[in-house]
């Protein structure tokens, strides 16, 4: 390849020149376009084999153990070399460190779910009145919502969706058992303390006798409103069955509320950076 400018001191790069002289502006001009190629092009990423190397090394440098006498002509410049060189081995453990604790997240807990207390699982129910699929109502089940069908009543779902009761979400259930129809709406309350303070409470708030025969229980820090055409000697049946299924449901939520609450704290500070390390050097080495 013939060089941009010839020898011999004939041409040079003042803009005057260029301006004049075609060859030279020809050669500028390819001369950028190689540049900004070169900026443009992708830079490759370091392959396998390289980073084996490179951390080869490094396990090869920290394993040199330090020299146990210094020369005497310079003491003062190995002193320096060696507290830069700690300082640097400090600093970067620190931000070895700092970074793991942040790529680990929080401490895991012991079962490793998340409990879900009523309050966020209220704030997570989409209460704006749409149906919920067969899946959705399996979640909340899990979640703590108890969305019980009255089976043993004879009731089949027949249709669910999310809604508010006086700016709460609820649950509301619709079934039947093909001549009677019933309406089941689950509210809960809306912290730990009211769910304490009403978690034993099993009679109902309101009965009415009226048709449709309607009953609003109180259960578990749930509140359930029951409504039906079925004869009021048959609608009651539903009260047993759900101050059960409320108290039921929130035992169970209190307790994996508890215990992974405990458990959170325990997972050891070492166990923490051992697992964001991997997460980094997953990122890395992917």
């Amino acid at each position: 390849m013939r060089p941009p400018f010839n020898s011999g001191g004939r041409h040079a790069r003042t803009s005057s020149h260029v301006a004049s002289c075609p060859e030279c502006a020809l050669a500028m001009r390819r001369e950028r376009q190689y540049l900004e190629r070169l900026r443009e092009a992708p830079i490759p990423p370091a392959s396998n084999d390289l980073t084996a190397r490179l951390l080869e090394r490094t396990s090869l440098l920290a394993a040199q153990p330090v020299p146990a006498t210094l020369p005497l002509t310079a003491p003062r410049t190995a002193a320096r070399v060696l507290a830069m060189a700690a300082g640097g081995t400090v600093a970067a453990a620190g931000v070895l460190g700092v970074g793991a604790l942040a790529a680990a997240g929080e401490p895991l807990p012991g079962n490793a779910v998340a409990p879900a207390t009523l309050a966020q699982v209220s704030a997570h129910t989409p209460a704006d009145g749409r149906a919920l699929t067969a899946d959705q109502l399996s979640s909340l089940r899990q979640e703590g919502w108890a969305c019980p069908v009255l089976e043993a009543m004879g009731f089949r779902l027949e249709s669910a969706k999310a809604v508010t009761r006086g700016g709460q979400p609820a649950v509301e259930l619709r079934l039947s058992d093909g001549s009677h129809y019933a309406t089941l709406t689950e509210q809960h309350a809306g912290n730990t303390a009211a769910v304490e303070a009403v978690g034993r409470q099993g009679s109902p708030v309101q009965v009415l006798g009226t048709s449709p025969w309607s009953a609003t229980y109180t259960s578990g820090g749930r509140t359930f409103t029951f409504e039906s055409n079925l004869p009021a000697e048959q609608a009651d049946d539903a009260g047993p069955i759900l101050e059960q299924v409320g108290g039921v449901a929130a035992e169970g939520l209190t307790a994996g509320v508890d215990s992974n609450a405990q458990d959170a704290a325990q997972e050891p500070l070492g166990n923490r950076l051992q697992r964001g390390i991997n997460r980094i050097v997953a990122v890395f080495t992917q």
